[in-house]
């Protein structure tokens, strides 16, 4: 009992000597642990007590300290490292220097025991020395990777250009740490989340060393496309994409997932580029069909993204081309689905668009996610002829069918927004809540964006009325009944003065606007939306489609690049916010986009 109250004792001390040290009352905690260390040195204790005494620059009595444990503990090279310093900052130079090459020579094959040792070094700031105990590491045990740890020193020596070389040896020596390099490197080129150009240029030279040196292997190859696609270049990273292909007599299978990214990114005509290249390779290709489906749903988001008509001819005489030359069936089906899409929303011939999907729907051995995809787009038809009921059935009988499925979550979604068009907001809501939930990144915002808007909109205002206007007017616009939609939208701003709809309603307006090429009203909309509500959700949506349409519609260059400017000062944590850089970098001349041939 006696020693179990003595051991408690000391506990008791050593925990309060830690809390001494942890307020900076070094003096306090360093008589408590002079207490402690009559008898024996702890390890448990010995680092705050060796830092109180290194805090209060008592070098003399720390280096008696570090002696003593590590007569205790010989084998622990940290502790040598600290006897070295501590030596050192006593004057005794010869003997630190031997201390600590000492501590290096006695390098084992444990791994834990050199990246100690290493960090050890590293706390001390004997940066020279870390790389010594890891270049002796390496001659001890030649098949562990210490590249990591020498590019940790390296960074924390500020030598950016030798910390990327060894993340790049790691990939030559472990390709398998290609991932692991990857999000390290990530996390070089974006300091405190700002895209750094200097760190960029650093990476992308050594990278160009290490392309050129392992020309047999794809590994650098790869990772300078990584590093082109990180920074918006997608043409370098197209031009490298194909040199690889070609080289490696490759199916495309790399260039077809790049443009799928590019179209992501809105960079339609690099995309039909890709997909074009692809479709080169001839019939036995296995992306050779998906190739054509996407080619031309990439002409379908150009269209809808420019606002353009006079190319719809066109377009629809392609479709026909590429479904002759692929026919119809169940390989073809997204293609058909996609020409029914066309039909409908961009030429507005619902009852050809409907005949589409009849057909297609009818093709034998169809895929279940392929037919779902039909329905969904036969219901998307069905709404757009007024025929709600016809249309809440497909949306439910995908729903039903996929239920923990992305497809199943984008059915409900939609059937949630024929209830929100309906004024069943309540129904609506709980609908968005388990959809906020979603695995797919886009249904979820969507839902988070409904469930804001009806929220934000009757949490302010006793009635329901405005917003089932609105409501009202959304489902006009989806119809594309532009010119009642209007009107609807305008009967809000002339009965409901001030309502908290005001800046949604200008929004609206100012895609109804864009879609029928009326720019200079687009603009009015959203430069009041910028002055009257930027306080508001919407203000940094308003700016950077402002932005967007004096860049590529109006080539305003100066008044675009002061709107980027703006979301980077006033709008930091915008969705908008890379792109807005990229965008402001580029009108302001940044020399990002180099023009050599790889």
């Amino acid at each position: 009992m006696l020693v179990s109250t003595f051991v408690f004792s000391q506990s008791n001390q050593a925990q309060l000597a830690y809390q001494y040290y942890q307020n900076g009352q070094y003096d306090k905690a360093i008589a408590l642990y002079k207490e402690l260390n009559k008898k024996t040195i702890s390890p448990s204790y010995y680092a705050p007590y060796l830092s109180c005494l290194i805090n209060i620059e008592d070098y003399k009595e720390a280096e008696k300290l570090a002696s003593k444990i590590l007569k205790k503990y010989p084998k622990s090279l940290n502790y040598q490292v600290d006897l070295g310093f501590l030596q050192k900052k006593n004057g005794k130079q010869k003997k630190a220097k031997k201390t600590y090459h000492s501590a290096i020579e006695n390098i084992s094959k444990q791994v834990g025991q050199v990246i100690s040792l290493g960090n050890a070094f590293i706390l001390r700031k004997e940066y020279d020395l870390a790389l010594e105990t890891y270049q002796k590491a390496k001659a001890v045990n030649p098949t562990y990777p210490y590249d990591l740890q020498v590019a940790n020193v390296y960074k924390q020596m500020g030598d950016n250009e030798n910390m990327v070389a060894s993340y790049l040896r790691l990939i030559k020596n472990h390709p398998n740490q290609k991932q692991s390099v990857k999000n390290s490197l990530q996390i070089f080129l974006y300091n405190d989340g700002i895209e750094s150009t200097k760190n960029y240029n650093i990476l992308k030279k050594q990278l160009l060393k290490f392309v050129q040196k392992e020309n047999s292997s794809t590994d650098f190859s790869d990772m300078l496309i990584w590093l082109f696609m990180q920074n918006h270049q997608f043409e370098l990273a197209f031009l490298q994409a194909k040199a690889i292909d070609k080289r490696l007599r490759e199916n495309g299978e790399r260039i077809f997932d790049l443009a799928d990214i590019f179209l992501d990114n809105s960079y339609y005509n690099l995309a039909i580029d890709a997909f074009d290249y692809i479709i080169k390779k001839g019939e036995e290709n296995s992306f050779f069909i998906d190739a054509h489906i996407n080619k031309l749903y990439a002409y379908n988001l150009m269209i809808e993204k420019a606002g353009e008509q006079t190319d719809l001819e066109k377009l629809d005489k392609l479709y026909l081309e590429i479904i002759a030359k692929l026919g119809k069936n169940r390989n073809t089906i997204l293609l058909l689905s996609n020409y029914a899409h066309f039909k409908a929303f961009y030429q507005h011939n619902l009852s050809s668009a409907a005949t589409i999907l009849d057909e297609a729907m009818l093709i034998p051995q169809l895929r279940k996610s392929d037919l779902a995809e039909c329905k969904l787009e036969y219901a998307d038809i069905m709404l757009l002829t007024n025929k709600v009921w016809t249309a809440i059935l497909y949306y439910s009988q995908v729903e039903k069918s996929f239920k923990e499925n992305p497809l199943g979550h984008e059915a409900k979604l939609r059937r949630a927004k024929i209830a929100y068009f309906q004024g069943d907001f309540e129904w609506a809501q709980a609908q968005l809540d388990v959809l906020k939930a979603s695995t797919s990144k886009l249904i979820a915002n969507d839902a988070m964006h409904l469930s804001l808007l009806i929220t934000d909109n009757l949490g302010l205002d006793t009635s329901e009325i405005p917003m089932q206007i609105y409501a009202r007017a959304d489902l006009l616009f989806f119809q594309n009944r532009f010119s009642e939609s209007i009107i609807t939208l305008d009967s809000i701003l002339d009965i409901y003065k001030g309502h908290s709809l005001t800046d949604e309603i200008l929004f609206k307006k100012s895609k109804i606007y864009l879609k029928n090429s009326e720019i200079q009203k687009a603009v009015a909309m959203l430069e009041k939306i910028e002055t009257d509500f930027f306080y508001d959700i919407l203000a940094d949506d308003a700016i950077f489609t402002l932005a967007d349409i004096y860049q590529k519609k109006l080539k305003n260059m100066e008044k675009a690049k002061a709107l980027y400017e703006k979301i980077l000062l006033e709008y930091k944590g915008s969705i908008y916010t890379a792109e807005a850089r990229k965008r402001f970098r580029k009108l302001r001349g940044d020399n990002l986009e180099e023009k050599q041939t790889l």
